[in-house]
Order: structure tokens, then C-alpha cells, then sequence
């Protein structure tokens, strides 16, 4: 069995390098399709010999598609461009696709490390469907919160996916902005509509998921930071829900 590891990639030079080692010992084709990167991220691409591809970016589900059907492997490993693959991650992988256990995907604890520390309580365990046999899955959703659609049964690796995200409020901030924005647009036009009860008592709502229920208050400053920044983001998105509908009403009036 083979696997092919599918990785998407814009401005993400700070971490590629190392996401593309873990993953050169198990990956029999990696695949990176980039959505226009402005700085040495296709560089460092073609130095490690990845296939790369470039596709402008529209949503995410449109994008980890495209980069499905890039790949060749029987198996597809789906990484983000900060995310590592730890050693007892890559055996568990390699005895999966190896035929070692019989499911036709799998889940994986992801890690985060935001601010310089790694989160083991407000944002863990994080179980990520990424492992998965290429003629079985699809990824499905709204232009946000996408997911991984497996046919058959889904099983559990051991080990865990190292993800590297913010090292900074600001850049929190702005990746916050543009999935509020995404959200928003997404959920529009589904049909859902502005509820003040719903911005009122959201963002409470999430900061005490991760500070309390999570246990955040653990994992020190920074888990009280990102627990303020999940309610924050909740704020977000249904303000911003509130201001498309507010323009869509002055549009056709």
C-alpha cells in the first residue's frame, strides 16, 4: 500500500521545511498545492523535490478536493503547513497503511503550540480525522469548519500531530478575521440568520468551555489568552453575520 501525503501551503516558509522531514521516511508521493505564495515557500518545496501545484484559494473544502485528487497513494495523509508529524505518530501511520489495522480511516491527536507553549488541556485532546484511503473519503462542509468524510469505519492512531500555530496575538487576530469573514458568508447563505440572544451568549459560552469545562486555566496565561480569543472569535462571527444582513437589507431596499 502507498501513501501520498497532501499538504496545503500560502506564506508558510517558517514551517514547511520541518513538516516536509516528518513525513519524507513514510511518504511515498507528497503533494503541496500552494494558492499563491509571495514568499520562499515554493522554493523549499521544489528543493525537497515535493510535487507542487498552485490553485487560487475560493474556500477550504474546494481546496483540500482539488488536493485529493492530486494525490495517487492508496492512503492520503492531510497535514496543514504547521503541523508535524511526531516519530511514534509516523509508526502508527506506517503500520496503518501497511494494512496493520482495518479501518478505512483514522483520527489523530493534534497538539497545539500557541504563544511558545504547548496546550494540553483547553485545546487537548484534539482528535483530527487526517489518515484515510484515497478512494473512500471526500472532504464536505461550509467554507470553514470543513471535515473529512470517510467511508467505513474510522479508527484511532497513536501518537500525536505537532501543530505549530500562533506565535502571536496579532497573527491570531488576523487569522480570526478571516474565518469570522468566512463563517459569516457561509452561513448566510445557508439561511441562518442573526440572533442577538445568540451574540450575547456565545462568546460566554466558548470562553468557558476552554477556561473551565477544558480545564484551560491549566495551561496558564496563554490558556486564559485563548480562551478569550475563541470568545472573541465567537463575537465575530455573528456580528459579522449581523453586518451582511444589515447590507443585504439596505441592497434591496
Amino acid at each position: 500500500m502507498s501513501l501520498s501525503v497532501g499538504i496545503l501551503t500560502f506564506n508558510s516558509e517558517r514551517h514547511i521545511r520541518k513538516v516536509l522531514n516528518s513525513v519524507k521516511e513514510i511518504a511515498d508521493h507528497i503533494v503541496v498545492l500552494d494558492s499563491g505564495s509571495t514568499d520562499r515557500t515554493p522554493d523549499i518545496v521544489k528543493e525537497f523535490g515535493a510535487e507542487l501545484h498552485y490553485r487560487p484559494f475560493d474556500n477550504f473544502v474546494n481546496q483540500k478536493n482539488h488536493l485529493l485528487s492530486l494525490c495517487k497513494g492508496d492512503w492520503v495523509l492531510f497535514l496543514d503547513d504547521d503541523e508535524v508529524v511526531s516519530k511514534e505518530l509516523s509508526e502508527s501511520i506506517r503500520g496503518a497503511v501497511s494494512g496493520g489495522f482495518r479501518f478505512s480511516g483514522y483520527r489523530i491527536n493534534r497538539i497545539t503550540n500557541y504563544l511558545g507553549k504547548w496546550i494540553r488541556h483547553a485545546w487537548n485532546p484534539d482528535w483530527q480525522l487526517r489518515l484515510a484511503e484515497r478512494e473512500k473519503c471526500r472532504w464536505v462542509g461550509d467554507m470553514v469548519h470543513e471535515r473529512l468524510e470517510v467511508r467505513g469505519e474510522v479508527g484511532y492512531l497513536k501518537g500525536e500531530l505537532l501543530h505549530y500555530s500562533y506565535t502571536s496575538v496579532s497573527q491570531h487576530l488576523k487569522k480570526m478575521d478571516l474565518y469570522s469573514t468566512l463563517y459569516a458568508e457561509g452561513a448566510y447563505r445557508r439561511g441562518k440568520r442573526f440572533s442577538l440572544f445568540k451574540l450575547l451568549t456565545s462568546p460566554a459560552g466558548a470562553f468557558f468551555r476552554r477556561y473551565v469545562l477544558k480545564r484551560g486555566f491549566l495551561d496558564g496565561f496563554e490558556g486564559f489568552v485563548l480562551s478569550v480569543m475563541a470568545s472573541y472569535y465567537s463575537f465575530l462571527k455573528y456580528f459579522k453575520l449581523w453586518e451582511i444582513e444589515k447590507s443585504e437589507s439596505s441592497g434591496n431596499s
